[in-house]
């Protein structure tokens, strides 16, 4: 897809530098886009990255931004190529990602717009990365992030070999994953914004695949909210606390947490509130399951965590039919 992104001109957008405003559109696969870009932006963007929702584009959106448009939904495609027409009519930059011969092709290739196409072989729920490069690839070039796309395909390469389904659950970590979930309500404990990404998509695929709900607390500001279901209704009592009971007798899922880690983490706060959430789940006797993986590269990493994510969700779902 880096290839791909090159050849359709897309980064030629990034020459007059940061746009007052980086606008995406995502559809599906794609709706991570604008929280991940954001995420790995932080304070050092040089402009708002806003995420575009259904509906008209706001009245402000001009030729001093820059709209990128992407999915691969047929039925969302006329919707998305509508919002593309009305980008080019008021003069701002575009880039459409998404599949060739679709309505928005069409509106790119009308407005003389860069366009990527994805490759017609890979079906949508298994698209994210190649949606998801041309824009972080674009951001790159603008220097909103100072992430490198370098180490993504080998981190993602890595991750899929050791979640493949013939390998054992003792060393496939999806595997393990999916098996130290069962039965429980999960309380999904990021330490980052970019992690907090993670956590959302690992939260709608549970819902999606397998009709678990799970929430979320971002640390630090959440460490209240998760400490509070460690004591609330849902909190082991004295007896479940005991490790020698009958667990037949267990009336309700379990109540685990789930952190997601962001290694090295840069805010020292959030640390420190996990360390904090760490020792009161211990207290109140709910386990605590890390989802963590050593990856040098930042892209790489987010990426393994996601794909981590999805493997455990698949093989959740399939544990249960």
């Amino acid at each position: 897809m880096t290839e791909l992104t090159g050849e359709s001109g897309a980064l030629r957008l990034a020459a007059g530098g940061a746009p007052r405003a980086l606008l995406i559109a995502g559809d599906g696969e794609a709706a991570i886009a604008a929280p991940l870009v954001t995420a790995l932006a932080g304070r050092h963007s040089g402009c708002p990255v806003i995420r575009l929702g259904a509906g008209p584009l706001a009245n402000w959106v001009g030729a001093a931004d820059l709209v990128v448009v992407a999915g691969l939904s047929r039925d969302r495609d006329p919707e998305l190529a509508l919002l593309t027409d009305a980008a080019a009519r008021r003069g701002a930059a575009l880039l459409g990602v998404g599949r060739a011969g679709s309505a928005l092709h069409e509106r790119c290739t009308w407005a003389r717009a860069p366009f990527v196409a994805v490759p017609t072989e890979r079906p949508e729920g298994s698209a994210l990365w190649s949606l998801l490069t041309p824009i972080l690839a674009l951001a790159g070039e603008m220097r909103l992030t100072e992430a490198s796309l370098d180490g993504t395909a080998a981190a993602l390469d890595t991750m899929a070999e050791l979640c493949r389904p013939d390998s054992e659950s003792f060393i496939n970590p999806a595997k393990l994953l999916a098996l130290q979930l069962r039965s429980v309500l999960p309380v999904l404990v990021p330490d980052s914004p970019a992690t907090a990404v993670v956590a959302e998509r690992l939260r709608s695929g549970l819902a999606r695949l397998v009709g678990v709900p799970a929430a979320i607390a971002e640390l630090p500001e959440a460490l209240a909210e998760a400490a509070a279901y460690l004591t609330g209704a849902l909190a082991p009592s004295a007896a479940e606390q005991d490790l020698f009971r009958d667990r037949a007798n267990d009336a309700a899922p379990a109540l685990r947490i789930l952190t997601v880690r962001d290694e090295p983490v840069s805010d020292g706060r959030a640390h420190e509130a996990m360390r904090e959430l760490v020792r009161r789940a211990d207290h109140a006797g709910v386990p605590v399951i890390d989802l963590t993986v050593e990856e040098p590269d930042r892209i790489g990493r987010l990426a393994a965590l996601i794909a981590l994510g999805d493997f455990t969700g698949a093989y959740l779902r399939l544990s249960r039919t």
